[in-house]
């Protein structure tokens, strides 16, 4: 040790008036060589990154275990459900504030979604997928398809009216409207892209949205199941042939649809309003030539019109 050292040792020493160990090992500490420096930021780096990599695969365990016990099956394909519809309650978004008060007598009493079976018969539900897989086509519909799709659209706007407390009447068809066709080709564009979670009537003045799937998950394709990203878990819905989903359009129903991975998911969409300035006139049918994907009509590209009749939307 140098003289230095030694001085500055007697110096403690004395100052303190004893010759302990824990005195001694005060001064020797502060000799620290820059190799031992050097080392010991070396290894608060090594600690620091394995905390890290532990609070990394804490969080990925914590994710994967919510997401394994957190999915709640509101219908699955091999489940029948007749008489009453499967319902859920939700609590109501803000989005209808502006609605209650321009629609007094058409206001929501409750907000949610239900799935039911029995709202259309399997012989409806053939019917209109064979109307939307027609070859060929440039031939119109006959006076039965037109009488179907009243028949259909009538029932699954009462059913509607009557879940959440709505007087029918004052209930009216809207756009979109529109058979989709899902499948596991690769999206074009953003709108394709149905996976992704969303709010129907962000962009649209719909106020409520249903699904009537004419095809059946496991049996027809896979992947494609919708799903309600709620707060606490996420619920989801198999398609089935003939099955109807409705639900309330605000973002107290924020879902998406999870991605086609073979076969294809047929469905057709009709969205209600209660404002009867956006009530569908014209309301086209799309048998789609040229788009695999469902949004096409509902953003305007992509998908050519190539039949269109006042007759549907009465």
């Amino acid at each position: 040790m140098s003289s230095d050292g030694l001085n500055r040792r007697e110096r403690v020493v004395n100052r303190n008036g004893d010759t302990n160990e824990e005195n001694l090992c005060r001064v020797v500490s502060r000799e620290v060589s820059p190799e031992r420096l050097q080392n010991q930021s070396i290894i608060k780096r090594v600690m620091s990154g394995m905390a890290l990599s532990m609070t990394i695969l804490a969080m990925v365990y914590y994710t994967t275990q919510c997401n394994n016990t957190k999915e709640l099956v509101m219908a699955s394909a091999t489940q029948s459900i007749t008489g009453s519809p499967i319902a859920q309650q939700v609590m109501c978004s803000q989005d209808y504030t502006a609605d209650r008060v321009r629609f007094p007598s058409c206001v929501l009493q409750r907000c949610g979604r239900f799935v039911s079976d029995s709202v259309i018969t399997e012989s409806e539900a053939k019917h209109l997928l064979t109307q939307r897989t027609e070859a060929d086509l440039k031939e119109l519909f006959t006076e039965k398809d037109l009488k179907v799709y009243r028949r259909v659209k009538n029932r699954i706007r009462k059913t509607i009216a009557i879940q959440f407390g709505i007087p029918w009447p004052q209930l009216y068809l809207t756009n979109p409207t529109y058979f989709s066709r899902m499948t596991a080709k690769r999206a074009q564009i953003r709108s394709d892209k149905y996976w992704l979670r969303h709010v129907d009537n962000k962009n649209r003045f719909d106020l409520f949205t249903s699904l009537l799937y004419l095809s059946t998950y496991g049996a027809d394709f896979t992947g494609g199941r919708f799903i309600f990203a709620d707060q606490m878990s996420n619920t989801t819905i198999e398609p089935k042939l003939g099955r109807l989903v409705a639900y309330t359009a605000g973002s107290e129903n924020r879902h998406r649809v999870e991605r086609v991975t073979s076969g294809t998911r047929y469905a057709l969409l009709m969205a209600f309003t209660c404002n009867h300035e956006f009530a569908a006139k014209d309301l086209p049918i799309v048998r789609q030539q040229t788009c695999d994907q469902p949004f096409c009509l509902l953003y305007g590209v992509g998908c050519p019109t190539l039949f269109s009749t006042n007759k549907f939307s009465e």
